[in-house]
This record gives structure tokens, C-alpha cells and sequence, in this order.
């Protein structure tokens, strides 16, 4: 199997887990987190065998189906690529269950092929402001370890700097990605503004909406990167999201546990305002008929 069959996989199972959001829309079952934990691992699975085959040895295992594979260095094979797309699908499964620092190697050595001669584009540099804030990894081995909050905060915002100069360069006006509105919610993040993210949270969530109606698949009721992005804020930042919406199980959000949250910070963003300010109507907290 190569990095392509497990990123599949995952895919497999996290339509399952969307299956699941169904009936269960808070996610707070064992069933749920066992699902997640094998989604991420399949996905880190992809990003593990694009870091290390055929030079080192690694294994890969699957507890909900008991399957996996062990790989040897030296064998005969060609080097595998990994995309942005699927990258940061993995880092977000593995945001949700809690294993990017186990991963942290695989994820630093496989960051170059998605981000290679794309300097300025939203999703290079959001994989940039997310390594920072996650991981304290700033793509700089002589870099401070770890990291500052204000050396996050200048990393991210020379992401941010790249991407505007690289729209600039070719006439946009302002960067239009989605990946550009996470990057800026990454931001919010590591400058602990709560309103900022919350935000551009609901706009990710709106446009995930907007190109989602009418897909009728399962893995389309759980958009990975705003899920990530809500769970990081929960467990690092002590924020619950401000707007309530399927498109957030709340077992996601937390890890599974219930942590001591403070919804009433300085701060703090009403439902209410939010949806009215950024919804102009649309309501989210229900996802698109047409599940399939």
C-alpha cells in the first residue's frame, strides 16, 4: 500500500464518521472516537510513508479493522508525493484526535513537496501558520525551540505578508481561498483574539455550506479544516465556537472530554450578532438535505 491507499482510507472512515454525525450529531459516543482515531492514523499513515518510504522503516496499524503494515528501509521504490490538500486533511484528523506531536517528524519532512515553488500562496502559508502555532515549528532548524508567542505571531504574519504581495502581484485584489481565511483564524489564535476568530470561523463555515449543498456525501457534514481550527481554539485557547452548528460535533470540538470553558471571556461573540453580521440570513445550524 502507498501513501495514496491510506489517505484513502481515511477518506473511508471519515465518511463513516459523517455517517455517524447523522444520528449522533454531538459525536459523543465510543464508536465516534474510535472511528476519528483510525481516520487520523490512516491519514498520518499517508504522510508517514511519504516521509520515510523507502529509506526508513516504519509500520502503520488500524486497530478498528486490525490491519496494518510494517516497511522496510532499503527497499526497492520510488520516493512518494504527498499534496496540500491531503497534507493538511491529515493535520486536521490528526488536530482532532490529539496526535500531531506524535507525528511531528513525518509532518516536518513532508511539508516541502506541498509548499515547493508556491511561496505566497494561501494553503503553502497556511501550512506555515499552522506548523508554528501547533507545533512550534517555525521551518527554521536554527529557530528558537519553543517559540515565542511573538515569534509565532511575526511568522504568521509574514505568511500573511506573502500571500498579499503574491496578489498583488498577479492583479487580485485581495486573496479569495478559503485557506486565506484559515490562515487568518490560525492567526487570531496566536494572537488570542476571540472575536477575530470567530469571525472568520463562521465565514469558513458559510462558504463550506455554500460549495456543499448538494454534494450528498457523508464526509461533506464534517469540513476538516474549520473542525481543527474550532478544536484548537477549544483545547488551547478554552473557546467553545460562538456559532451552534452540526457542522461542529461537540465531541470533535472538545476531544471527547469536557473541558472548563469560559464562555463569557472578554470577548466573546454572540450567536445572535455573529449569524446576523456574517450570515445575512443563512442559517448554520443545520447542514444541506441530501446526506446521502
Amino acid at each position: 500500500m502507498t501513501n495514496r491507499e491510506w489517505w484513502e482510507l481515511s477518506e473511508e472512515f471519515l465518511r463513516y464518521l459523517g455517517a455517524l454525525s447523522v444520528e449522533y450529531p454531538g459525536l459523543e459516543t465510543p464508536e465516534a472516537k474510535f472511528v476519528l482515531d483510525n481516520a487520523a492514523e490512516a491519514a498520518a499513515g499517508a504522510v508517514s510513508y511519504a516521509a520515510y518510504y523507502p529509506y526508513e522503516s516504519f509500520s502503520i496499524f488500524l486497530n478498528y479493522v486490525n490491519f496494518g503494515m510494517s516497511y522496510e528501509a532499503g527497499v526497492s521504490g520510488e520516493p512518494a508525493r504527498i499534496g496540500a490538500d491531503e497534507w493538511l486533511g491529515a493535520f486536521c484528523l490528526m488536530v482532532l484526535a490529539g496526535t500531531t506531536e506524535r507525528h511531528r517528524e513525518a509532518l516536518r519532512l513532508t511539508r516541502q513537496s506541498p509548499q515547493a515553488d508556491r511561496t505566497g500562496c494561501a494553503t503553502a502559508e497556511l501550512i506555515n501558520g499552522l506548523m508554528a502555532y501547533v507545533l512550534g515549528d517555525m521551518g527554521n532548524d536554527d529557530a528558537d525551540y519553543p517559540p515565542s508567542t511573538e515569534q509565532k505571531l511575526a511568522a504568521i504574519d509574514a505568511a500573511l505578508a506573502r500571500v498579499h504581495a503574491s496578489a498583488d502581484e498577479t492583479g487580485q485584489s485581495r486573496p479569495v481561498r478559503g485557506d486565506f481565511t484559515a490562515l487568518l483564524a490560525v492567526r487570531a489564535l496566536a494572537a488570542g483574539d476571540r472575536a477575530r476568530f470567530e469571525e472568520t470561523l463562521t465565514t469558513l463555515l458559510l462558504q463550506h455550506r455554500e460549495t456543499s449543498q448538494g454534494v450528498g456525501q457523508p464526509g461533506s457534514l464534517l469540513p476538516l479544516l474549520p473542525l481543527a481550527l474550532a478544536a484548537l481554539a477549544c483545547r488551547r485557547e478554552g473557546w467553545l465556537p460562538a456559532v451552534d452548528t452540526d457542522y461542529l460535533p461537540y465531541a470533535l470540538v472538545t476531544g471527547f472530554v469536557a473541558p472548563e470553558l469560559s464562555g463569557s471571556e472578554s470577548g466573546a461573540v454572540s450567536r445572535a450578532d455573529m449569524i446576523a453580521d456574517l450570515a445575512s440570513g443563512a442559517v448554520l445550524r443545520e447542514r444541506p438535505e441530501g446526506r446521502g
